[in-house]
């Protein structure tokens, strides 16, 4: 036998280490495995308890209660409520996405023009997203109270809104009141992400524009917005997630009055949940709630691919 061709032992190991290597996890799955299994604790695991609750009746949390099928979904379903409700939060998530994307970028593009005065305007204009919620919706309920509201004065001196009334009790204004509160509070985020966008931008773009005989407006058009795209779609899916789950302002600034205008799918969720101590109904609007925002993530992301390719 040739010596050549016989294996030594070097050789051995360096076949045993390319097979294992072959076997072996990769690195990137054991850098995400700790993120992995805490998403699978703080994510799957609550997800696969309330969809066992939606099929169990049980009159607090944690109870086994009795087996009832598709019952819940039934009485859900027949209350007659779901539309008023989605209506509700349907307006109060667009319009306060919508709002804080509009804020944050004309915020962003402000601090951009303002130099390096924009950043202590930056400081400033960021509290609104540090103040908690429930501080938020007590000042918002003192300004607009109906004997001390300093905003509610002004309201009835200008003849805007009866005597003796607060605009958070009216049925036409509260919706609109607590989506303003949610801009203010909200907005900068979305300031941020935006000014970031923007000083990626090159200014060589700007200058050929403007030498092509482009106005403010054309630019704008033309250069800014195209090349915030990505970054309005990534506010748009976070912002419109946050907000159509979000609780605590409408419930802290009116508890889903006046004659439910304001009350929107998270409260419905909590009160059935603690005010009726329904958890297998309140797991039927959850999980109906998180289909409907998935559904409208998934037809956005088409829209969105559909309107790239073109």
């Amino acid at each position: 036998m040739n010596s050549d061709c016989a294996a030594t032992p070097l050789d051995s190991d360096r076949t045993l280490w390319s097979v294992l290597a072959r076997y072996r996890p990769p690195t990137a799955w054991l850098l995400v495995l700790p993120a992995l299994l805490l998403l699978a604790g703080f994510l799957f695991v609550p997800l696969l308890q309330s969809i066992s609750y939606s099929f169990y009746d049980a009159s607090m949390v944690g109870e086994s209660g009795r087996f009832v099928g598709l019952a819940n979904y039934a009485n859900v379903l027949a209350s007659g409520k779901i539309g008023a409700i989605s209506w509700v939060t349907l307006v109060w998530t667009v319009g306060s996405t919508v709002g804080q994307l509009v804020l944050g970028l004309l915020a962003a593009m402000t601090l951009l023009s303002m130099g390096r005065a924009g950043v202590l305007m930056r400081s400033v204009l960021l509290l609104p997203y540090a103040v908690p919620a429930i501080s938020l919706a007590l000042v918002w309920r003192w300004m607009f109270s109906d004997g001390t509201g300093i905003l509610t004065h002004w309201l009835q001196i200008l003849g805007l809104f009866p005597l003796n009334a607060s605009p958070l009790g009216s049925a036409d204004v509260a919706i609109w009141l607590v989506v303003l509160a949610n801009i203010w509070h909200g907005f900068p985020f979305a300031m941020l992400i935006y000014l970031v966008a923007l000083q990626q931008i090159d200014p060589a773009l700007y200058e050929a524009a403007g030498l092509d005989g482009a106005n403010m407006w054309q630019k704008f058009r033309y250069i800014t917005l195209p090349s915030l795209r990505s970054a309005t779609i990534a506010l748009l899916v976070l912002r419109g997630i946050w907000t159509a789950t979000s609780f605590d302002l409408p419930w802290l600034l009116t508890g889903g009055g006046p004659a439910g205008t304001t009350y929107v799918w998270p409260i419905w969720i909590y009160e059935e949940a603690m005010g009726f101590f329904r958890p297998g109904r309140a797991a039927v609007l959850a999980l109906l709630l998180g289909l409907a925002i998935a559904a409208v993530v998934y037809a956005f992301r088409r829209v969105i691919r559909q309107s790239l390719s073109h």
